[in-house]
């Protein structure tokens, strides 16, 4: 019969595992979500900077049409 905790005191990791999850641990690994996020925050940067130039475009032309038509 297996008594586990005989087998758990017996376990050790092996150095190999050890080695692998302190790399995977350290490194900075992008996942869909990270991907996601940074596709979203990209659109709202295109989304303000369209708007703030059609803002200025709006801007402009009031100005124009307010001086053109001024005496």
């Amino acid at each position: 019969m297996i008594v586990f905790e005989d087998e758990l005191k017996k376990f050790h990791p092996s150095m190999e595992i050890e080695g692998v999850e302190a790399a995977v641990q350290s490194h900075d690994m992008t996942d869909m979500t990270d991907i996601f996020m940074t596709m979203m925050r990209e659109k709202a940067d295109a989304e303000i900077q369209a708007r703030a130039q059609g803002q200025a475009q709006a801007q402009a032309q009031m100005e124009q049409i307010m001086y053109n038509t001024l005496p």
